[in-house]
């Protein structure tokens, strides 16, 4: 059997609740395990906000899915996404053809990795632009304030 490599990334509507996004993400899983896949990676990239409005939505709950199976998955996991009402969008790419698991499982762990050291040192920068900000208030605050007279 020929095993191609997927990823689809979904977008669930910002109001639903952490429980509700478990089992959704829960189902979507079990549509691939079911269907002979094999899920490489499932990241919850948590709420963002959207480039335009998607059904009056301006922030949507972003979650990716890597995964590897046969041809027909792909079909029946977007069958099963187009029936979520929930849902303001879901996109699937093939990534690679005729792919083995285990290399594919040791390359996903490799992207993850690199992932997390990306998204640890934006949050540092981060950190550090906020600590500046209320390092340059703080200054300011403390400038002693000259009369114009």
């Amino acid at each position: 059997m020929i095993l191609n490599e997927y990823e689809t990334t979904y977008i669930v509507r910002p109001d639903l609740t952490d429980d509700i996004m478990a089992k959704l993400t829960a189902r979507f899983e079990q549509v691939i395990t079911d269907n002979a896949g094999t899920i490489l990676v499932a990241e919850d990239w948590g709420k963002r906000k959207l480039a335009y409005l998607i059904r009056r939505n301006t922030r949507g709950h972003f979650v990716y899915l890597n995964y590897v199976g046969p041809g027909n998955i792909v079909r029946e996991l977007e069958r099963n996404l187009g029936n979520e009402d929930g849902l303001l969008r879901y996109l699937t790419v093939q990534i690679e053809s005729s792919v083995e698991i285990e290399a594919r499982r040791v390359l996903a762990e490799e992207r993850r990795h690199m992932r997390v050291e990306r998204m640890a040192a934006l949050k540092a920068e981060e950190e550090a632009e906020a600590r500046y900000r209320a390092e340059a208030e703080e200054a300011e605050d403390d400038a002693p304030i000259e009369d114009a007279e």
